[in-house]
């Protein structure tokens, strides 16, 4: 019994050592996000729609600008705010939307990636302080983003409906033929 101990003790410890020195199942890519995003056909697009949709407003402003250096007015100043104003915002707005629906498929794009390949992780290459180039698939996603088209359009304002001047009109005429009819028999009671 006394030499079954230390022999069983050695065993496990061989073990142990030999589940230690295995290498780990983890499989990591890694992916320069800058590059990704800059690099590919869906970026330029988006790039392009942004500045369809803004020579109108860049062009009313200019107008607006000439027109102030032209004649200095209180009116022409308020004209050229306005203007810049509503560049800005219908921009500022626009560029988020548009950046918000590329991030969204630049993700849906990583996470597919990672599921296809049996990746564990996909880390962002500015946080990674060395790796291999081997694990390096900024390529790749330039690449699925390549085949990705996206419809950047403004998603078209539900149509109001216009209200029904009728109905409103009728509905108020019927109480207020109503009132005079109950009022009368009230009158009757008190008179009596």
């Amino acid at each position: 019994m006394k030499r079954i101990l230390p022999l069983l003790f050695v065993a496990i410890l061989a073990l142990g050592l030999s589940a230690c020195n295995q290498e780990p199942s983890v499989k990591i890519g890694v992916v320069d996000e800058a590059a990704a995003f800059k690099e590919n056909k869906l970026a330029t697009e988006a790039m392009a729609h942004l500045q369809e949709m803004g020579k109108p407003l860049q062009q009313k402003a200019e107008a607006a600008y000439k027109a102030m250096q032209a004649n200095q007015t209180e009116e022409t100043v308020a004209a050229y705010k306005l203007a810049m104003g509503e560049l800005q915002n219908t921009m500022n707005a626009e560029q988020q939307r548009i950046v918000a629906m590329v991030d969204a498929k630049f993700n849906e794009i990583l996470e597919n990636y990672r599921k296809e390949k049996g990746l564990s992780l996909i880390l962002s290459k500015q946080a990674v302080i060395a790796s291999s180039d081997t694990v390096d698939i900024t390529k790749d996603i330039e690449a699925a983003m390549n085949n990705v088209t996206m419809d950047f359009s403004l998603p078209e304002a539900p149509k109001a409906e216009a209200p029904k001047a009728e109905a409103p009109a009728a509905e108020q005429a019927a109480p207020a033929a109503e009132a005079p009819a109950k009022a009368a028999p009230e009158a009757k009671k008190d008179a009596e």
